[in-house]
């Protein structure tokens, strides 16, 4: 239920807006008057620009069979409509930049639900100042907008009531996920978690918050969960047969070119990088967890680092694992027997985080939420192995909207210290995060 009391009423309608000037302040001064500096700008120059305009030519019978990106043609059919009808480049790109204020907008709503307006402002914050978001929303790429709809898949599996116009949204939005991008498969995980937890296996798996009219739980919601799949299932079986692989022809080379390892252990790595700064007003009440479970947080931590060190994890552009200023602070640091210590130490913190996470949400009956936003981002993590670039860029914003929500599941009126302090860590890593933006985004396009 919605936090909601009078001296924050307000706040509800200030706090949107507020993060739509940030963010159009960070955005449409690119977008209109900066250079094409980013690697985002040399996408869209050479992938994403060049099949919506294909398309758009090609409209309404588009050639689906390759074109020069690597994912799935739904981003460019989209962006293929106002091109035909004229549009020039930059109206493109402001089109396009909706997708990343849509997203922002969604992580503040559902992190308000869960610890008010206030503390969702500030939790969105780190993502809104993103250097992948901002440069994703600046530039036509299909990154922003396929976290915009697998989060909005998380959103819907975590916070609505396993019903059957639940699981029809859920099957419309993973169809739309796996159009713009096919290694959103991934959101099977969350949609399969409703329905487990759902059925009668989720009560005694969990003491979750219950809703108005959840029980008595029903098989049937598994059943829908597992059916909710089957649409977009289809449509990536179709696209693979009609590009001959996973992916058009002309990229496979790059992206399908063997597995990634390493993939789950740098995701759960970046986890532990931001967390540990999120957090880090919030130790006391981190601590307090620790000591009453810390014989369950030790093992996880042992386990995490066990897996962390069964894939090499050296910097290497020739074996994929690059791109991103995490990357490059792991070249900067020494490894062991080709494992990085920063990645092997950042991921065994970061289970053990996430773990924290978990508890203080099921802890106030948010465990069913909690364990839907850790599902989905955990399945990603795994996904992104069959991907042979291992890029920051493709785990940094799940990994933002996931903390920021974790986060606010901690939080209720009886915690009325740990909104403050998850408000300054916020603050604390969204400043993390702009300068990164202001080094990597805003001094290229405007030096």
């Amino acid at each position: 239920m919605d936090t909601l009391t009078h001296s924050n009423r307000r706040w509800w309608i200030v706090a949107p807006g507020v993060l739509a000037l940030l963010f159009a302040l960070a955005v449409l001064p690119v977008i209109l008057f900066g250079s094409d500096s980013t690697s985002e700008a040399s996408d869209e120059a050479t992938a994403h620009l060049p099949t919506v305009m294909q398309f758009a030519a090609q409209l309404p019978t588009p050639d689906l069979h390759d074109y020069p990106s690597a994912t799935g043609p739904g981003y460019h059919l989209l962006m293929a409509i106002p091109a035909r009808l004229g549009v020039g480049v930059h109206g493109l790109r402001i089109i396009g930049s909706l997708a990343g204020l849509a997203l922002v907008l969604l992580v503040w709503r559902m992190a308000a639900r869960a610890a008010g307006p206030v503390v969702g402002l500030a939790l969105a914050l780190p993502l809104l100042c993103s250097t992948y978001i901002l440069s994703g929303s600046a530039w036509l790429t299909t990154d922003v907008l396929s976290v915009l709809i697998g989060s909005a898949m998380v959103a819907v599996s975590a916070w609505w009531m396993p019903t059957t116009r639940t699981f029809l949204t859920l099957a419309v939005l993973f169809v739309a996920a796996l159009a713009v991008r096919q290694t959103n498969v991934f959101l099977a995980a969350p949609v399969l978690a409703a329905g487990i937890l759902g059925s009668p296996l989720g009560r005694s798996a969990s003491d979750a918050e219950q809703w108005s009219g959840d029980e008595p739980r029903s098989w049937s919601r598994l059943a829908a969960a597992c059916f909710a799949l089957v649409p977009g299932a289809l449509l990536l079986l179709a696209l693979m047969k009609l590009w001959g692989g996973l992916m058009p022809a002309t990229f496979r080379s790059m992206h399908d070119n063997g597995l990634s390892p390493v993939a789950p252990a740098y995701g759960m790595a970046l986890m532990g990088t931001w967390a540990s700064i999120a957090l880090l007003p919030l130790m006391p009440e981190v601590a307090q967890t620790v000591r009453r479970h810390w014989l369950g947080l030790g093992v996880i931590a042992l386990l995490g680092f066990v897996a962390a060190t069964v894939a090499e994890s050296t910097w290497s552009v020739e074996q994929g694992r690059w791109g991103g200023s995490h990357w490059m602070i792991v070249k900067a640091f020494p490894s062991i027997g080709g494992r990085s210590i920063v990645i092997v130490s950042a991921a065994a913190v970061g289970a053990v985080l996430a773990a924290v996470l978990w508890i203080r949400a099921a802890e106030i009956r948010r465990g069913r939420q909690a364990t839907i936003v850790l599902v989905a981002l955990l399945a990603l993590m795994v996904v992104q192995v069959g991907n042979s670039q291992v890029w920051q860029r493709y785990f940094d914003p799940a990994v933002l909207v996931s903390l920021a929500w974790l986060v606010s599941l901690g939080i209720d009126r009886t915690r009325p210290h740990s909104a403050g302090r998850a408000v300054l860590g916020a603050l604390l890593l969204a400043g993390a995060q702009a300068t990164i933006s202001t080094l990597d985004y805003l001094l290229p396009v405007f030096s």
